[in-house]
């Protein structure tokens, strides 16, 4: 049996993501749920592109197709789902979530009974696409103001890798969209541009998705109604403010990488959502910047005043609570003009 090149992609997709499907079933680390998520998606699209492959060799395939549109409308939801289980670390499958699922069940319901509805109904999963794709984008912005508010570190945890695959995602159907209404896009010898995002589209997930940091497993939803909440009352505000930056200077508390908004609020005995709004309101900065100015100050200055000769840059970085390279070098030029080497180097000269 001889396979031309777009019947091999084919084979290639559904034996990659199955294989991935079963590395992500059978890991035990705390990403459990968001590996489980994962899983079900490339197992889904595995059997999708194992029919596709049947029906390309021209196998009987007439009982298949009634329930071919289960798959598209499979997607979205399970992506969206797998995006909030990335944002949200006390996700949980409510039964709310298991609504997202009711069209795919329908389809499958329809095709049993022998009414498949996939042939009258099926483009429908375009829409359902498009929605669920916005709606995870949107969810993915929401999640990067909520984590500038609440949490001090950033570079390694504002899911950009996510928002790439989600574009490539996007990119994919819209592609199929075209193919399904007008004609096909090939590229290298009939291989299809759809085939070529989706291997894109699977190692992206895959290989991402398991180095997402463990340490860090997402915001709480109280974080959410903390930033979602106002207060209105500014009595003894600058008294207030006053205490927090006095606070700051004497303890340090931004010496902890992790720190989040939650631990400030518990060390200066104040409620998380009016500690919120003093920093934003009446220090004018959200909570990561307000945190790394104080990181900052302390690095130029343990830069310019080293414990002893022998104290490196990486050392500092770490003492004053940045925990990455290359996030500290881009945030120290970016404020100072120079980079740390440049600034130890040339001392008081750039002394800001």
């Amino acid at each position: 049996m001889v396979f031309n090149i777009n019947q091999l992609s084919l084979l290639f997709i559904a034996f990659q993501s199955l294989m991935f499907s079963i590395i992500l079933f059978s890991s035990h680390n705390s990403k459990k749920l968001s590996n489980t998520l994962l899983a079900i998606f490339l197992l889904v699209l595995s059997s999708q592109m194992g029919f596709l492959l049947i029906e390309r060799m021209n196998f009987n395939f007439e009982s298949v197709k009634p329930f071919l549109c289960v798959f598209g409308f499979l997607y979205g939801p399970l992506l969206y789902a797998y995006t909030q289980s990335l944002i949200f670390k006390d996700f949980i499958f409510s039964p709310r979530i298991y609504l997202h699922a009711l069209p795919a069940g329908f389809m499958l319901l329809s095709g049993l009974i022998g009414y498949g509805l996939c042939s009258k109904l099926g483009s429908l999963m375009y829409v359902s696409l498009i929605f669920y794709s916005i709606i995870s984008i949107r969810s993915i912005y929401r999640y990067r103001q909520i984590v500038k508010q609440t949490q001090s570190i950033i570079s390694e945890i504002n899911l950009s890798w996510l928002q790439w695959v989600l574009i490539v995602f996007t990119i994919t159907f819209l592609i199929d969209i075209y193919q399904h209404f007008y004609s096909a896009i090939e590229i290298i010898e009939g291989l299809s541009l759809v085939n070529l995002c989706l291997l894109i589209l699977i190692n992206g997930m895959f290989f991402r998705g398991i180095q997402q940091p463990i340490i860090f497993q997402g915001i709480l939803r109280q974080d959410q109604m903390i930033i979602n909440s106002q207060v209105n009352s500014e009595e003894n505000s600058k008294e207030r403010v006053d205490i927090i930056k006095e606070y700051m200077e004497q303890t340090k508390p931004f010496q902890n990488s992790r720190l989040t908004l939650n631990d400030l609020a518990i060390q200066l005995q104040l409620p998380p959502k009016q500690l919120s709004q003093i920093i934003n309101r009446q220090i004018g900065q959200n909570f990561i910047d307000f945190i790394n100015s104080y990181r900052l100050d302390m690095a130029k200055e343990r830069l310019l005043n080293p414990k002893d000769e022998k104290e490196t840059i990486l050392e500092i970085m770490y003492e004053v609570g940045f925990n990455s390279k290359s996030s500290f070098n881009t945030l120290f030029k970016s404020k100072t003009g120079k980079t740390p080497s440049e600034f130890k180097k040339y001392g008081t000269r750039f002394h800001l």
